[in-house]
């Protein structure tokens, strides 16, 4: 009976020391995991990454078809280039190729877009990175502050001072969960530091991606440029003869209602977003005049009318105003950009606006490549859109201007009933 009471003191110090040793092992193993749930957390936001450089590798597959088609059309026109009476045919093709060059900007824009949200998305999991190698190697240098503060103590004085063998194996354990983290500091340094290496590296591709995208599509741009000045070069020729006339005016009609549908559809699809106020925009102050107040000449009105190249009854879908090439054209009201495109055979340059409720605005034959807005672009009433000049199916400078309210072309002219206009045909 005497012994019990000298043994429980001896025994409630081991169980001290061993939920000690414990509290230590379970701290060290956290230690340990974390930066493996790092890891794990950085793996499964890689996807997003991954799944961007899918949509580039894509993206350039599709150009490559463009391309292939682009130059399978220019060998087409090669072949008949040199035959004036196959004028028509070269126009045809020539509207074919600017559609596949528009296809191709469209394509590099959306790789433009794709990398600019890689690089987003590889910036910031390089600021994670640059983060997890400074934690690194503050623990690597607080452990080598704390093995120089310890002096002499090694692994092996730290075992043969255990008091018993119960004792002798706990500390062998926390011994070999130290040594265990001592190389998972190093390790973990060592692997943020190649993280950091390897995602800096990423980056800067996709840096250079970006830039190799920003020029090709200004190369792009350049080339649709001199192909719109060759198809407009072939259409003013063919506007002088009668018959081929007949035949434009055909495919601008076609045109028209081909872009009509395409307005029509795009124009649902916003209004339901200005409807969720997911695009807002202030329309302004009643109508704002798109020309100055000078150019008031009207010389084709909306409705029927004796067409300017082929000089037959036609029913005209917006209303011609009379200016110099180069005069600013400004939105009426403010809105989301539409469309703002090229159309060879109609419109030629034009930028169509959505004002909300159901009231649209389209501005045509604007002068090559003046347009100043793109689609998805929120405007101001009276900012400038473009310039007045005369390409797609035009006889000469003038803006052709259309008011839609819930998809049915309206008289333009109505917009602006404080005006006084001369009007001509």
């Amino acid at each position: 009976m005497s012994k019990t009471p000298q043994h429980k003191p001896q025994k409630q110090k081991m169980d001290k020391r061993r939920a000690f040793s414990i509290v230590i092992c379970v701290l060290l193993a956290l230690a340990m995991l974390l930066p493996l749930l790092s890891t794990a957390i950085l793996s499964a936001g890689a996807v997003t990454q991954a799944d961007l450089k899918n949509q580039i590798s894509g993206l350039k597959s599709s150009a490559s078809d463009a391309a292939a088609k682009k130059k399978e059309l220019q060998a087409q026109l090669d072949a008949i280039k040199s035959d004036k009476a196959q004028a028509q045919q070269q126009h045809q093709i020539l509207v074919q190729q600017l559609t596949a060059i528009e296809t191709q900007i469209a394509n590099t824009q959306s790789q433009i877009d794709t990398y600019v949200q890689l690089i987003g998305a590889e910036e910031v999991t390089l600021a994670e990175a640059q983060d997890r190698e400074a934690a690194a190697y503050t623990r690597f240098c607080q452990r080598a502050r704390s093995m120089e503060e310890s002096g002499d103590i090694s692994y092996w004085s730290v075992l043969f001072s255990a008091s018993d063998f119960s004792d002798l194996l706990d500390r062998l354990a926390m011994v070999d969960l130290i040594m265990e983290y001592d190389n998972s500091v190093v390790e973990t340094l060592v692997a943020a530091r190649e993280e950091v290496e390897a995602t800096l590296a990423s980056l800067n591709e996709a840096r250079e991606g970006l830039e190799e995208q920003k020029a090709q599509q200004e190369a792009q741009r350049s080339e649709q440029d001199a192909k719109v000045k060759e198809a407009q070069d072939v259409l003013d020729g063919l506007k002088k003869d009668a018959a081929a006339a007949e035949a434009l005016v055909a495919a601008s009609d076609a045109e028209e209602k081909k872009i009509a549908a395409e307005i029509s559809k795009k124009e649902k699809e916003l209004d339901k977003l200005i409807a969720a106020q997911q695009i807002t925009f202030d329309p302004g102050t009643g109508y704002l005049y798109p020309l100055p107040a000078k150019y008031n000449i009207v010389t084709s009105v909306f409705g029927p009318r004796t067409h300017p190249i082929t000089k037959k009854y036609h029913n005209h879908s917006g209303t011609d105003i009379a200016a110099d090439g180069g005069t600013q054209i400004k939105a009426v009201q403010g809105g989301v950009v539409v469309t703002s495109a090229y159309a060879p055979s109609s419109y030629g340059e034009y930028v169509v606006i959505n004002h909300g409720n159901g009231v649209s605005t389209l501005y045509a034959h604007m002068q090559r490549g003046s347009r100043k807005v793109k689609q998805g672009d929120i405007v101001s009433q009276g900012q400038v859109l473009g310039l007045v000049g005369s390409t797609g199916s035009s006889t000469g400078n003038h803006l052709h201007l259309e008011l839609r309210k819930n998809g049915v072309r309206q008289n333009a002219l109505t917009m602006f009933p404080g005006m006084t206009f001369d009007i001509r045909a």
